[in-house]
């Protein structure tokens, strides 16, 4: 089988689902001079435009090479490193620090995004925590303010009765 082209999948899966350029572009939220480019072969749709691309796609052989493309995609924005299972990576080798199971202390570079990534999460965590604390306070003052309008309003409304009143006791 001949390696297909980005620019011949993405246009045999759209014939395959029976789109037009348009069509596609408005399924994938992209614009049709996009879908043109990719066909064209001038640049390639990104990672999640593809996944989407895969889920219109009716099992076949367009879609096998859809998954391939997906597959190549990935390895090029995302190289995940060529290691076995279980292979002990051996202090003295180029690259090597003494990682069990991962070559190259790719399992110590994981450990630190990971923890990156949890701290994050957590300053994330303590933004909403703030927010929500504030939208409390402000939701408090809007009860509280509309309580008080309230008063007023009920006061304005005595106040022009009770003058109402006192003039015709006066007038008598």
């Amino acid at each position: 089988m001949e390696a297909q082209t980005p620019a011949k999948v993405i246009r045999k899966v759209r014939k395959r689902i029976e789109v037009s350029q348009e069509g596609l572009a408005r399924l994938l939220n992209a614009t049709k001079g996009a879908v043109q480019h990719w066909e064209r072969g001038r640049n390639n749709p990104d990672l999640a435009r593809l996944n989407a691309l895969r889920q219109l796609c009716p099992p076949g052989a367009e879609r096998k090479e859809l998954d391939s493309l997906i597959k190549q995609t990935q390895s090029r924005l995302a190289p995940l490193p060529n290691f076995k299972p279980g292979e002990v990576g051996k202090p003295g080798e180029p690259g090597s620090t003494g990682t069990i199971g991962v070559p190259g202390g790719s399992f110590i570079y994981l450990r630190r995004e990971n923890h990156k990534l949890q701290r994050q999460v957590a300053r994330l965590e303590a933004l909403v925590a703030r927010r929500t604390e504030q939208l409390r306070i402000l939701e408090d003052l809007a009860t509280e303010l509309q309580r008080e309008m309230s008063k007023l309003r009920a006061g304005q409304d005595v106040a022009p009765a009770a003058v109402a009143a006192a003039t015709t006791s006066s007038a008598e």
